[in-house]
Order: C-alpha cells, then sequence, then structure tokens
C-alpha cells in the first residue's frame, strides 16, 4: 500500500467514524438518499451508504473533504459515479478505489 493510499483511507476512516460532527451525520444522510434516488438500493442503510463512500474515486473524497459532499460539484462527481458503476454498487461487488492525482 503506498503513502498515499494510506493517508486516504484514513481520512474516509476518520470521516466516516466521526459520530461529533452534525454535518457529517447529514451527509451520510445524503448517501442513503442518494443511493434511493438513483435506484441503487429500495432501501438503502447507513452501511450501503459506507460502501457507497469507501468505494468513491480518492479526488471526490478530497474535494467532499474541501467543499463539503454535498457542495454542488462534488454531487455531480458522485452522481456520475454511481451512475457508471450501478451494477456493482447494487451488487456490493469488489470496486476498485481510484486515485487520480
Amino acid at each position: 500500500m503506498s503513502y498515499k493510499h494510506n493517508n486516504l483511507m484514513a481520512m474516509r476512516e476518520n470521516y466516516w467514524n466521526d459520530t461529533n460532527s452534525a454535518q457529517v451525520q447529514k451527509e451520510k444522510k445524503f448517501f442513503q438518499q442518494t443511493l434511493l434516488e438513483q435506484a441503487i438500493h429500495n432501501n438503502p442503510s447507513e452501511d450501503d451508504a459506507k460502501y457507497l463512500f469507501f468505494s468513491l474515486p480518492s479526488i471526490v473524497i478530497v474535494k467532499g473533504y474541501a467543499l463539503g459532499f454535498q457542495h454542488d460539484t462534488v454531487q455531480a462527481m458522485i452522481f456520475k459515479y454511481i451512475q457508471d458503476n450501478k451494477k456493482l454498487l447494487q451488487q456490493k461487488g469488489d470496486i476498485k478505489i481510484q486515485f487520480r492525482m
């Protein structure tokens, strides 16, 4: 595992495990709602949202941290990612995390 991968994975884990931030809790609900609206799951759980979050390309994670995951630019990237990977997300298949630096 590369140094960059370790840092980005730590960012993902720290974000997801943050139970004190109202913003993070709101964004987790946003991920669930997005899975519902994009017809990935009929009743998405927090685990479904976590799967989506951990599979997002690194550029989305970095921009989401900087701007917020509900920012229009970041939302567009998330929606495109979901559409490009719809079948894998529905099946919770193995998705290779995409890096683009």
